[in-house]
């Protein structure tokens, strides 16, 4: 009869230490799944028609907010804009600027690269700035309608997306290869 106690004992011990195992090993499972950020709303398209110009649609891509800015064609020749803040480059090493070209409709993530506060859009100015730019009340971050940083904190301008206009639409995807914005920078 000792025998038997001590073979139950042996697998309850067992289930035990194989329930404790699964309980371990379940937090590092998770971990490596991908996250439901990384995964949703992989791609966004707008119609163009939908954002008014001087505007900005505001919507969500990936889990971050994604700033869809309408601009003027004449905004450069309206608007003087501050010098941008010395070495703000973004991953390119170049500016937002020169990454979206002359494209008016485009779109940014919302996100300021100092502490990762959504900036305000600002369409009228300031007395700071006397032209529409993009304002992150936290720090006092200040950047171009193109996300190029022209005050405050921020060490390099908004991201862009990879996105391209087909027909109507403004088209915002990881996947996009062969748009005007071909990878995140």
């Amino acid at each position: 009869m000792e025998a038997s106690r001590r073979d139950f004992l042996g697998v309850a011990l067992g289930g035990l230490g194989a329930i404790g195992a699964l309980g371990a090993l379940y937090p590092i499972v998770k971990t490596l799944e991908p996250s439901a950020a990384s995964s949703m709303e992989g791609r966004v398209e707008m119609k163009l028609s939908e954002v008014p110009e001087l505007g900005v649609r505001v919507t969500s891509w990936r889990g971050k907010p994604l700033f869809i800015v309408h601009l003027p064609e004449d905004i450069e020749q309206r608007f003087q804009y501050p010098s941008l803040k010395a070495g703000a480059k973004n991953s390119a090493g170049k500016t937002n600027k020169e990454i979206i070209g002359s494209h008016r409709i485009f779109a940014l993530e919302g996100v300021c690269t100092h502490l990762g506060c959504i900036p305000l859009w600002k369409p009228e100015g300031s007395d700071a700035v006397k032209a529409p730019y993009f304002h992150c009340p936290c720090h006092g971050g200040l950047y171009t309608p193109w996300g190029d940083v022209i005050g405050g904190p921020p060490p390099r301008p908004l991201y862009v997306p990879p996105q391209k206009i087909e027909g109507d639409k403004l088209i915002v995807d990881m996947a996009i290869k062969d748009g005007f914005v071909k990878e995140r920078v």
